[in-house]
């Protein structure tokens, strides 16, 4: 009977520990998740106000809006600096992103604004403006500050990106980013996502940002058993309404998801700026409701959109159009070296002489018509410098391309 007992009560006892131990994990993960949640909270956001609901079977849209920072104050730019409408199906398990240009030219009751300089009203004025451009309901907003992605992108232990031109703009960072694949900390990334003086100008940039917010989706919702730890390691970083439970559903069917596997999308368009001659951040980019239309038609049929990417278009025939050069600087002779050149490279030059202003900073490729960009791209690889632009509005010239260099002129070798 003793020993009846004493088995009674060292089993009651087990049982007793086994019950502290259940509640102090269960206690111990709803603590978790509460804090986790608390801190991934929209704070100070009347965002709600612009977020339409949808049933969990639905798709929907999430706008992610991000803000790069500047290395001096008087380059930084009102509202987000990224703008991503991503696109989530739950039943088809399709993820897709879009990229709206903070500096598209939305219409107000005040006339043409920056989207991103919405922001300043609110989050829910910036959601509304991208919501009305698109034609799409927004059910989710997530933003994130230049301090947060920096801290996402070190916690997560870098991003490995291939850079496929050289980054080195002084009013990006002064980090030097050589053409090659290279792991980039938090600081370096921000200096590669806001380098404008590529090759093609804005549209390389709006590639880069694109390309490299697929890849950390890949990284932070990777197949490796480490999600709940990663989301609590950056939970500070970023805020949305998104709850954590919809943030672990998406990582459930997004865990085996490439970065190659996620369509991304540049909305087409063109600055409306004369640049070259100073810098400024007035400027607005032209993109065409028909064409948010067609991608927004094509991610909802399932489909890819057909959308080139400047880093996909191919450079055209130099004997198959028509270039003129001027000079932008107090450098004399500049464009008749670079014409010389371009002539013994195959080019058809048709004239080359000053232009009305000696005070471009950088040299411009200026092309015009649907074939300009392939165009733009044939003499910039040829130079070696040069930002290729539109210039269908602010500049009038009668060849297919005009070259205007500018104070980054190099002798041609």
């Amino acid at each position: 009977m003793r020993q009846r007992t004493r088995s009674r009560r060292i089993g009651i006892a087990i049982a007793v520990v086994v019950v502290v131990i259940a509640l102090a994990v269960g206690v111990g993960f709803l603590a978790f998740r509460g804090s986790v949640g608390s801190e991934l909270a929209l704070r100070d956001s009347d965002a709600s106000n612009a977020l339409v609901s949808v049933r969990s079977d639905e798709p929907y849209y999430a706008l992610i809006a991000v803000e790069l920072g500047a290395v001096a104050k008087p380059l930084e730019q009102t509202g987000p600096d990224v703008l991503l409408l991503a696109r989530v199906d739950r039943q088809a398990k399709t993820f897709a992103l879009v990229s709206i240009p903070p500096g598209l030219q939305v219409i107000t009751d005040s006339g043409a604004r920056r989207v991103a300089d919405l922001a300043a009203s609110g989050d829910a004025a910036l959601i509304t403006a991208v919501s009305n451009f698109a034609k799409v309901d927004i059910s989710h907003f997530v933003k994130v500050d230049e301090g947060g992605l920096e801290g996402i992108i070190d916690e997560l232990g870098g991003i490995d990106v291939d850079i496929d031109q050289v980054i080195d703009d002084p009013h990006a960072g002064d980090v030097y980013l050589p053409v090659g694949t290279y792991t980039l900390n938090g600081a370096s990334a921000l200096t590669y996502l806001r380098a404008t003086n590529l090759k093609m100008g804005v549209p390389d940039q709006l590639d880069h940002q694109i390309s490299f917010a697929a890849l950390l989706f890949e990284k932070l919702f990777a197949a490796d058993g480490n999600f709940a730890r990663r989301l609590e390691s950056i939970d500070s970083y970023f805020q949305t309404d998104l709850s954590l439970g919809d943030i672990e559903a998406l990582q459930e069917w997004l865990r085996d998801m490439s970065a190659s596997g996620i369509p991304c999308t540049v909305l087409p368009g063109y600055l409306t700026e004369v640049t070259g001659v100073v810098d400024t951040f007035d400027a607005l980019y032209i993109g065409s409701s028909d064409d948010m239309a067609a991608i927004i038609a094509s991610l909802e049929s399932g489909e890819v959109p057909d959308v080139t990417s400047s880093s996909e278009v191919q450079p055209a025939d130099p004997a198959s159009f028509t270039v003129e050069v001027q000079n932008g600087t107090d450098i004399v002779g500049a464009a008749g070296v670079t014409a010389d050149s371009l002539k013994a490279a195959g080019f058809n030059v048709v004239g080359a002489g000053n232009a009305e202003q000696q005070v471009y900073n950088e040299t411009l490729v200026v092309y015009k018509g649907s074939e300009g960009p392939s165009r733009a791209k044939a003499v910039i690889n040829c130079l070696g410098i040069g930002r290729a632009i539109s210039g269908d509005i602010y500049y009038k010239f009668d060849s297919d391309i005009l070259v205007i260099i500018g104070s980054d002129y190099k002798p041609f070798s």
